[in-house]
């Protein structure tokens, strides 16, 4: 049998002359030598946006082919890659539409695509596809992937941003930041709008109008528009405020006879880049609901949007509505601000209420009203003779974060006649 020990309920303090009589603790911030050793869990989850070298990497799947659904996925992950100041976005997507490779070319921050062949395809993407392995591929012994294989990597990614998440509509904490014209187009499109006619020393504005007529969406709704209604304005524009008008749209609109100051860019066949280029230049526009308008919002267009129907549409910075006005069974008169408050101001909703009471009766805007905003939008941007100059991208300022969801209210301009 070993020795007994006996032990003193008090502690003792063993003395040693390289340790401190009371232990305590410091704080140690990581320096240049920490980020040396770049495994993935030094590179890739620390400093997320902060360097060319470690991107923040942002995937988006886009199932929308609509051409304004579109526009709004693409412009809506522009708001959160643009908070970083370096990222990498990776759209995975289906080219079943001739406008999508051109509206991606307005991305001005840098970006990856996976094309998918099939809309069945790109359903096929699940989270297995977004768990990459640490290590290295074909070696015998285990390595950790180099840094720059990390970044290449689509399967590594640090935000996945859904289609649900991608319709969202409001105004922001910060100003939107605006697609931007490709550098080596430039040129070419402004000289494709001068030989069409459009004299470079004269202001312009855009229109656009929905007719159920397109291809791509032969579905006729209540945010139809009557050419009969909208057309006039071009004489307008033209005789009376001394402009030039382009009207923006597609090919199977109707057709209006040719006139010095007016450019028919609905009648050019995948124009969608010229039709772009307008939309940054124009000293304003005059649209109504359909899905030509989401092009004039990316470029900070002010816009006048006429027979209004859905709130998200005073959601931008730059829009000021005259609303269509709902008359309810009850014979009740629903325009702007009584619309809003109603919550009728939404296609879906109205809809539903219709269905459920019959009776509703929609009355559009005139032709009188829609050239009246006119008067009103050409007033609010007095002092622009000439083509306006493009929004820049913002640069020098970036949160390398965002908060989600994003913050931000609604507060429409409603116009008042």
């Amino acid at each position: 049998m070993g020795p007994s020990h006996s032990f003193s309920s008090s502690p003792v303090r063993q003395s040693n002359a390289l340790m401190p009589a009371n232990p305590t603790f410091h704080e140690h911030f990581a320096g240049p030598q920490f980020f040396e050793n770049k495994t993935p869990y030094h590179y890739f989850r620390l400093g997320h946006g902060r360097s060319s070298d470690r991107p923040f990497k942002l995937f988006v799947p886009i199932t929308f082919d609509t051409y304004g659904d579109f526009i709004n996925s693409v412009h809506l992950t522009l708001q959160f890659a643009a908070r970083f100041e370096h990222s990498i976005t990776t759209f995975a997507l289906v080219f079943n539409r001739p406008y999508k490779r051109a509206i991606l070319k307005l991305y001005p921050l840098r970006m990856h695509l996976v094309v998918c062949k099939t809309n069945e395809a790109l359903a096929r993407l699940n989270l297995q596809f977004f768990e990459p392995s640490h290590w290295a591929d074909g070696l015998e012994y285990q390595v950790y992937r180099d840094p720059a294989e990390i970044v290449s990597n689509v399967h590594w990614q640090d935000f996945v941003f859904l289609p649900n998440q991608q319709q969202h509509v409001f105004s922001p904490d910060k100003p939107m930041v605006p697609f931007r014209i490709p550098e080596a187009s430039v040129a070419e499109l402004h000289e494709g709008l001068v030989k069409l006619g459009l004299d470079e020393s004269r202001w312009f504005c855009c229109m656009h109008y929905r007719e159920p007529n397109y291809r791509w969406k032969p579905v006729s709704n209540m945010r139809d528009c009557d050419p009969d209604v909208y057309l006039p304005l071009i004489d307008y524009v033209i005789d009376r405020l001394g402009g030039q008008i382009i009207r923006i749209g597609h090919p199977e609109m109707r057709d209006y006879p040719p006139r010095p100051g007016f450019v028919d860019l609905a009648k050019i066949e995948n124009s969608t880049l010229l039709q772009a280029y307008a939309a940054s230049r124009t000293r304003f526009c005059i649209s109504g609901p359909g899905g030509g308008a989401c092009m004039f919002y990316p470029f900070d267009a002010p816009m006048g949007f006429v027979d209004s129907g859905g709130w998200m549409d005073g959601a931008y910075q730059h829009s000021f509505l005259l609303t269509h006005t709902v008359v309810t069974p009850d014979g009740k008169t629903l325009r702007q601000d009584a619309l809003f408050q109603s919550g009728l101001m939404n296609q879906r909703a109205l809809d539903i209420e219709m269905h459920k009471r019959p009776g509703f009766h929609i009355v559009k805007c005139t032709t009188e009203e829609i050239c009246r905003v006119a008067d009103f939008m050409y007033d609010r941007t007095s002092g622009s003779d000439g083509w306006r100059t493009p929004p820049s991208v913002p640069t020098g300022s970036y949160d390398n974060c965002f908060a989600w969801p994003m913050q931000g209210e609604i507060r429409p301009k409603f116009i008042d006649l």
